[in-house]
């Protein structure tokens, strides 16, 4: 079996112009930034140094906002927000001395249910919850 290096990966098909299916899996499922903005590329058929900038610039927004306001909600994708991780104290496993941990200030993202819903794969849709509880016609029955 032979190791495919990076420039592999990257060669693309000559007949179709697009990446194949071993160079696609041979580095594994995480996208970067550059798969991103060849695919924001694609999406709006501009150059991809000009998809790259949108991307960037996109990302600088939500960080500044994030700074200025705490919380960046995008509708149909999620919500980032900033928050404050509470400190605690542990023992040390060695020395069993007490280490105190300050507080944190993190970023969180939790991801819309649409976005939840159109990532799953060969799963099925969750089933709502009934609306109202087993109890509520026995309690207000006359």
């Amino acid at each position: 079996m032979t190791r495919m290096t990076k420039q592999d990966a990257n060669s693309m098909d000559q007949a179709t112009g697009q990446r194949t299916a071993a160079a696609e899996e041979a580095f594994g499922r995480q996208a970067n930034k550059g798969i991103l903005a060849d695919k924001v590329a694609e999406e709006l058929n501009v150059p991809r140094r000009t998809a790259a900038r949108v991307l960037d610039a996109v990302l600088d927004s939500i960080g500044d906002l994030l700074q200025g306001r705490g919380k960046v909600a995008v509708k149909g994708f999620g919500t980032f927000e900033r928050r404050i991780r509470k400190g605690r104290a542990y023992k040390h496993p060695l020395t069993g001395e007490s280490i105190d941990v300050a507080n944190k200030e993190t970023i969180i993202f939790k991801p819309s249910d649409q976005l939840i819903a159109d990532t799953r794969t060969n799963a099925a849709p969750r089933a709502k919850k009934p609306s109202g509880t087993p109890t509520d016609d026995i309690l207000f029955k006359g």
